[in-house]
């Protein structure tokens, strides 16, 4: 994260599985969601985070819905981090 802020890209793009998002978030690394929510079951399906249960409510890492939308038959979901709340780091 440190050569990404060195080289000024404030960007990142990541599409992962729920332990590396997990980290991410865990680190304080991720400023926003942006979430495909397809109107379809499949089954048990896969978590997004294997983030462990807050010991308190008021250690949940809080989020705020900044945009929805439907594309298609999907919703388009933005929802940014509230960093009142949850632990944000500057790698510049």
């Amino acid at each position: 994260m440190r050569e990404l802020g060195r080289r000024e890209i404030n960007e990142v793009h990541v599409e992962a599985g729920s332990k590396l998002n997990a980290s991410l978030v865990r680190e304080g690394c991720v400023d926003e969601l942006l979430v495909y929510l397809a109107p379809s079951l499949i089954g048990a399906g896969q978590g997004m985070f294997a983030l462990d249960a807050p010991a308190r409510l008021a250690d949940k890492h809080e989020l705020r819905f900044h945009a929805c939308a439907q594309v298609g038959a999907d919703l388009r979901i933005l929802a940014r981090f509230n960093h009142n709340t949850t632990q944000h780091h500057d790698y510049t």
